[in-house]
């Protein structure tokens, strides 16, 4: 009877160890299972901080681009002066007139509105491409104008308003021969090279412009 006790005590002993090892073992998986937990809601709070600060960084860099833009909402980039003379006759049986007038003036080219502009700005926020549209005539004005010769009689009038006219007329004309000459490509020219120093001053390490309709 007393071995039969002391063999079902040794039984009863075995069988808490095992319980033992199984608790230790219980324990070991469960602070795996809570680092792995720990490390996963980490990266997620990382990520999602990592996410709201690009996503600031990269609104910070569009509103930088907005803001150069909007330094110049019209930007003229290219500047042609010229002068022209322009002589009105006029005449009768019994008089005539004639008017010779000298004028200079100032053909001004570029992009009407810089803000219209659209722009993308690459991934890694080193670059841009900024779309401009195309360069136009924004000014075609006199800046002065002189009486070369004139002789006139009251049988044939020159009014006023035929000098302006004919002066108009020439205008016309002297913009569609320097334009013909390649005036608002050179304007375009200017005006990319403006934009681009203005971004790349801004912090960008480069900046392609390009026009488009």
């Amino acid at each position: 009877m007393k071995k039969k006790a002391v063999n079902g005590k040794e039984g009863g002993e075995a069988s808490a160890e095992g319980k033992v090892r199984l608790t230790a073992g219980t324990r070991i998986i469960l602070r795996i299972v809570s680092i792995i937990l720990y490390t996963l809601i980490l990266c997620a709070v990382f990520y999602t901080a990592w996410i709201k600060l690009s996503s600031v960084k990269t609104e910070n860099r569009h509103a930088l681009v907005e803001k150069q833009l909007s330094f110049c909402q019209e930007l003229v980039s290219a500047k042609y002066r010229y002068s022209d003379i322009i002589s009105i006759k006029k005449s009768s049986l019994l008089s005539k007139s004639y008017s010779i007038i000298r004028y200079s003036g100032i053909l001004r080219a570029g992009i009407y509105d810089i803000t219209a502009a659209d722009f993308d700005i690459s991934a890694d926020e080193k670059s841009v491409v900024i779309r401009l549209p195309h360069a136009e005539i924004l000014g075609n004005e006199i800046t002065q104008l002189d009486v070369f010769d004139e002789k006139l009689s009251i049988f044939v009038p020159i009014h006023t308003q035929e000098i302006f006219d004919e002066i108009e007329k020439s205008k016309t004309e002297t913009a569609e021969d320097i334009i013909a000459d390649g005036f608002l490509q050179d304007a375009e020219r200017y005006a990319a090279g403006i934009i681009a120093s203005m971004m790349t001053s801004a912090g960008f390490e480069s900046a392609e412009v390009v026009f488009v309709p």
